[in-house]
């Protein structure tokens, strides 16, 4: 049993190796995100029966376990990630969750398509400071059609990304959409160290 789940999870970190390689601009990362900032995403986000949850970007499910194990029906999750590798290892890895292949600037019409009501919850994997302006915009803008009152956005960035001019851009960008941010404390148990930042739509 436990040589299967280090098989996996070697599977997983060589496949986000690769894609890394091969185009880091859009993974942002040259390995998965540790449990311990994974624990940290889905920190005080209960979850009851009839709330749906978003992930942008699961890339080879580093959240998408914890998601799974908090998830009281596995009908109200939706996964959209673009790269197909990492959707093929998603969907055998978690056959009970719904994954599509897709282009998180296209996320809005991606997620009506399930006919599910709007998420409670979007948790995202995204390299938001890795963007563009013009790709930060159109996601930014896609997440917040998908917003409804009460509900959640929550990301990651990255201590030594934190003050690039695109990081900060994107929080302002938020910001000006959903008031202001909360941050967690620095992650030191994350490689690299992050914050987990969250907005939260009013209304609830």
């Amino acid at each position: 049993m436990l040589n299967n789940l280090v098989s996996k999870k070697h599977r997983g970190t060589l496949s986000f190796f690769r894609e890394f390689v091969c185009n880091p601009l859009a993974v942002g990362a040259i390995a998965p995100s540790s449990p311990n900032l994974a624990k940290a995403m889905l920190h005080n986000l209960p979850l009851h029966s009839e709330d749906t949850i978003l992930e942008l970007g699961p890339g080879t499910g580093a959240f998408t376990h914890f998601i799974r194990a908090s998830l009281p029906n596995a009908e109200h999750y939706v996964g959209i990630e673009l790269e197909p590798r990492f959707v093929h290892l998603l969907e055998r890895e978690f056959p009970d969750l719904h994954f599509i292949t897709g282009n998180a600037e296209q996320a809005f019409s991606l997620y009506q398509q399930t006919q599910l009501k709007a998420p409670s919850v979007i948790i995202s994997g995204l390299p938001f400071a890795s963007f563009r302006r013009q790709v930060q915009d159109r996601i930014v803008n896609n997440i917040h059609q998908l917003m409804s009152a009460g509900s959640v956005f929550r990301t990651f960035q990255y201590v030594h990304a934190y003050a690039l001019p695109s990081a900060v851009r994107f929080r302002h960008t938020m910001d000006e959409l959903f008031a202001t941010h909360q941050r967690s404390q620095v992650l030191f148990n994350n490689l690299p160290p992050a914050y987990v930042l969250t907005w939260r739509m009013a209304g609830c």
